[in-house]
């Protein structure tokens, strides 16, 4: 288990001995380094230079404070965590070898896992296959265990952290993961040109980072907030300094739009064929192989990304065995066209998983900066004219439930959030209490002399009826909505530069929220950010300001419980649904564990904990050439139980 100890004081903030180093320090209490950091400044691109100047200028009158001793002196008192018996999150008798083929519909729009356009899904999963954080930590139960920082500490202050570097931690080219790395790549992140103006500002909340040694790097929060060791141990991720002071931040995001920076994680890019395949192949010399944090993971020797955009098409590939599993998000695919003969025989297998995955949130999102979604009325009134009851029954086949929450199925979810059920009656009251009362000749409502008509994108084709019951639930109001496909990309660009004024899509949920980034007024109005909406609540700002320095989790529950029902109130959202388990179909070549997916995953688990078995591989190909039959093991499957 992690060693604990009783928090210390914070000797780099603390212990002074002189009253005029003490006015110094106060007066420059800002981001700082140390002399390596002041040599990788110099060394770098000017663009990353004249970002830091003003913190440098600070910065050099701590460096003659910073003394030798005084990192030393610091280096001592360290009191270090770490946690080297955790559980497992892997299968110790997984096998190493095989490939694994899993398709999606949209080829990322950059292959970057940071800076603009890099909020994709695809690219979430490619960053942990490929870079590292410096601590990772499980969600229930909660721990910290190692990942590229083998012992961590926090101060006394909880605003302090302090990471110890594996010795072993290595990058793809061999050169040594160092603490200078900790500081370039935050030097990188933070920069105005990656053009990621929530990313920055997550990463702003921190001070530059601090090498005191080449293996140790102190870690400091611009404010107390309950979450920041856990969002800075595992959720920044560290790139190379040796390859960082090469790049123009300037022209890095054009420049790398298809390139990788090197990693040090059990992965790296072997191949991009735009728009058809990514693939990555597993590093043999992985600095990480023999490590308890890894042992049972990341287990195939080569990983595709083949990406099909017709979805009926990327189905039917799948059944011809192009590609090995895929999560069935369409229940009536689940439960009408899981009936053929490759399922029956037991040579693709089908698991409904029910975990404790939460729930994000998916629906309709409208933009409330502009006419008519800046009024609410209207916005109520689109959520009564969405007619979810006819899409569960008639399209979903019953297997999911209305989602009426931003946390919804969560400990955060308030009770008396408002239940928004079809009802065209409300909807025409609401939308002519708005000033939307009089019809033109196409039965359109008008008001000012402009008809009530919107334009709404899409990028699947496959979602086009569930926009299509929507515009016909639409036109029984007066409201004309016109449909329009359009590529992933495009579609990305229009919310991150706002452009749209009603979109669709989901956010995937979390255990542990962060509702400023996507909620707080201060970002309402920055291209790009999570705040797509455009929403600016005082009493939003406050509950999020107060969350972030709650350290009591039960406090915490209940300003979420709060912040959930404003939100509610506000009809930023039309919400659709959710599913209770997470849905997967694969053919039968694969080991896993026995949970098949983590406690609160997804299929997005499936590269990291399964592996390939060349004995049902076998067993496999001898059934398809004979037409016999492999064992059908059962569909529904309670890992953590049925409550």
């Amino acid at each position: 288990m992690a060693q604990q100890h009783t928090p210390q004081p914070d000797p780099a903030w603390a212990g002074w001995k002189s009253v005029v180093l003490g006015i110094v320090l106060l007066y420059f209490i800002k981001p700082f380094g140390n002399v390596n950091q002041q040599q990788y400044v110099n060394s770098a691109p000017n663009s990353i230079q004249a970002e830091a100047s003003v913190s440098q200028n600070k910065a050099d009158v701590l460096i003659a404070i910073l003394s030798d001793d005084k990192k030393s002196e610091i280096l001592e008192s360290i009191k270090w965590d770490t946690n080297e018996n955790f559980p497992l999150n892997g299968d110790e008798n997984a096998k190493k070898g095989g490939k694994l083929k899993q398709a999606a519909n949209n080829f990322p729009p950059t292959i970057r896992v940071q800076g603009k356009d890099s909020s994709d899904a695809q690219l979430s999963m490619i960053q942990g296959l490929v870079y590292q954080t410096l601590v990772s930590y499980n969600p229930d139960p909660f721990y910290f265990y190692p990942s590229l920082a083998n012992k961590w500490s926090v101060a006394d202050d909880k605003k302090t952290f302090y990471y110890q570097i594996d010795e072993d931690a290595k990058w793809s080219d061999g050169n040594p993961v160092v603490a200078q790395d900790v500081v370039a790549s935050w030097d990188f992140i933070t920069s105005k040109a990656l053009k990621a103006p929530t990313e920055r500002a997550q990463w702003l909340k921190f001070e530059r980072p601090v090498a005191l040694s080449d293996k140790v790097v102190m870690v400091k929060s611009k404010t107390l907030h309950w979450k920041t060791f856990m969002t800075f141990s595992n959720g920044f991720f560290i790139y190379p300094a040796h390859e960082l002071a090469k790049i123009d931040i300037k022209t890095y995001v054009k420049k790398y739009n298809w390139k990788m920076l090197t990693g040090s994680g059990p992965y790296k890019l072997k191949e991009l064929r735009n728009p058809s395949k990514i693939i990555f192949e597993r590093r043999k010399d992985f600095w990480g192989l023999y490590k308890r944090q890894y042992t049972g993971l990341f287990n195939f020797d080569t990983f595709e990304f083949l990406f099909v955009s017709d979805m009926e098409l990327l189905w039917e590939k799948f059944k011809k065995g192009e590609f090995d599993f895929m999560p069935i998000y369409r229940s009536q695919r689940w439960v009408k066209e899981l009936d053929f003969d490759k399922v029956k025989n037991g040579w693709i297998q089908k698991k409904r998983v029910f975990n404790r995955n939460p729930q994000g949130t998916q629906g309709y999102s409208f933009n409330i900066r502009k006419a008519p979604f800046n009024d609410k009325k209207v916005r109520m009134a689109m959520a009564y004219a969405y007619n979810r009851e006819l899409l569960m029954e008639k399209l979903m086949y019953n297997q999911y439930d209305f989602m009426d929450s931003y946390y919804q199925n969560s400990p955060y979810m308030n009770k008396d959030v408002p239940k928004i059920r079809y009802d065209l009656e409300k909807a025409r009251k609401l939308l002519a209490e708005a000033g939307w009362s009089e019809k033109n000749s196409d039965g359109i409502l008008v008001k000012d002399g402009k008809p009530f008509v919107i334009n709404f994108t899409y990028y699947s084709q496959w979602s086009e009826k569930f926009y299509t019951v929507y515009k016909e639930s639409l036109e029984k109001v007066g409201i004309e909505l016109n449909l329009k496909k359009i590529t992933w990309a495009t579609k990305i660009k229009e919310t991150n530069e706002r452009s749209f004024t009603l979109t669709s899509g989901a956010v995937t949920g979390t255990s542990f929220p962060d509702p400023e980034l996507s909620y707080h007024s201060r970002f309402a109005d920055l291209k790009g950010s999570n705040n797509k909406w455009g929403i600016k609540n005082s009493k939003v700002d406050k509950i999020t300001e107060e969350y972030n320095k709650e350290f009591n989790y039960n406090k915490r529950v209940k300003l979420l419980q709060d912040l959930d029902i404003i939100l509610a109130n506000e009809y930023i959202m039309a919400f659709d649904w959710y599913a209770p388990a997470q849905r997967l179909v694969f053919w039968n070549k694969f080991g896993m564990p026995k949970t098949i997916i983590g406690k609160v995953g997804d299929y997005r688990d499936v590269p990291s904990m399964w592996w390939y078995e060349e004995d049902k591989n076998q067993a496999l190909k001898d059934a398809m050439a004979n037409g016999t039959q492999l064992e059908v093991t059962a569909t529904d499957f309670y890992p953590y139980g049925k409550n």
